[in-house]
């Protein structure tokens, strides 16, 4: 991979947030994730419906979070003891510093604050909480904080100290990590955790970058979103696909929990033009390319999105989505995944 494509793909988090459907309409899953819709204004992929995130701030990374983690016993070799097993990055270089898979997860909480106000963090009281389900607080003033934080990152760490709390990095699981493909000229590496809460939190959402956002289940997302009512981006729409494997929050996440400890495999797709729509192959694919950024344009084959599938020989492994148009899309993945997740179900299969 050149230098000058790798100098332009930028670190960034999302997180997946789940939550109990408690007294709401029976369905066959008993819970509901969070995605809000940007404004058509937005930088990137206007108008879609994502996950809770963005990019990483250099406040993030800085060391004076090791010292408020200090305040309530968590030294940062306490840190680096837990999250030398989850992925997301490189371990710190000293006991001073502050690694990667701590300042994605300090990301992945600032966003979702910046963006819905949900606020995921542990006080004195919260802090030795076993029940593997993330805990959030929202007795303050959070209308003004989150204009506080949007406009300067480094206010994050200020809220955290003025109300006493610590972010709740326990609670976020490693579940994938995805890269803008090099056809785009905004390129992300994002990191992805998931994250479970036993209660709905209030949301305040952030006008600029939010234009809506709901509650459902993953079913009902996908099935939207192959009606044609809203536009889920490949990322959304595989994870949302691989969640449809368990219908209980619970069975979700103890699955999350232990299987976090293998780490993610990077999915970088690359894209090829077909005569009938486009091809985004992942790792694994017999035909996946050995340097997915050699090409800036999509591949051109000449050839239908079945033509181009029938190129592989049978027995050999698939790993790709297929796309007729921006709404129908196909998952296809013929192995067992290396870093032990679940294969995406196709919700057609559903209806």
């Amino acid at each position: 991979m050149s230098k000058q494509l790798l100098s332009k793909v930028r670190q960034s988090a999302s997180l997946i947030l789940f939550a109990k459907s408690k007294g709401e309409a029976v369905t066959s899953y008993d819970y509901n994730v969070l995605l809000f819709t940007r404004t058509s204004k937005s930088s990137f992929m206007p108008d879609s419906s994502v996950f809770p995130g963005g990019v990483c701030d250099a406040a993030d990374s800085a060391p004076s979070w090791l010292a408020h983690f200090e305040r309530y016993d968590v030294s940062a070799r306490k840190l680096r003891d837990f999250l030398s097993r989850k992925a997301g990055g490189p371990a710190s270089n000293g006991i001073d510093s502050i690694d990667t898979a701590l300042s994605l997860r300090l990301t992945a909480i600032r966003e979702t604050f910046e963006e819905m106000g949900i606020l995921l963090c542990r006080d004195l009281k919260t802090f030795s909480n076993t029940s593997g389900y993330g805990q959030f607080h929202e007795q303050f003033d959070v209308t003004h904080w989150q204009k506080e934080v949007h406009n300067d990152a480094n206010k994050f760490l200020t809220l955290c100290k003025e109300l006493e709390v610590i972010p709740d990095i326990w609670s976020l699981h490693d579940w994938s990590a995805w890269r803008t493909p090099s056809t785009f000229t905004k390129r992300f590496q994002t990191a992805f955790f998931l994250t479970a809460l036993e209660a709905k939190p209030s949301l305040h959402v952030e006008p600029i970058e939010v234009k809506d956002y709901a509650w459902r289940s993953p079913l009902e997302y996908l099935q939207r979103a192959l009606a044609k009512q809203l536009w889920l981006p490949p990322p959304q729409f595989y994870e949302l696909s691989r969640c449809l494997n368990f219908k209980t929050l619970e069975t979700l996440r103890e699955f999350a929990e232990k299987r976090a400890d293998k780490g993610v495999v990077l999915f970088h797709p690359v894209l090829f033009k077909c005569s009938d729509g486009w091809v985004q192959l992942l790792p694994g694919d017999e035909m996946y390319p050995a340097n997915p950024d050699a090409s800036s344009e999509k591949i051109e084959t000449g050839l239908s999105i079945a033509e181009f599938r029938a190129q592989v020989q049978e027995y050999k492994p698939l790993h790709r989505t297929e796309h007729k148009n921006q709404h129908e899309s196909q998952l296809l993945i013929n192995f067992e995944p290396a870093d032990g997740q679940v294969q995406p179900i196709d919700a057609r299969k559903l209806l």
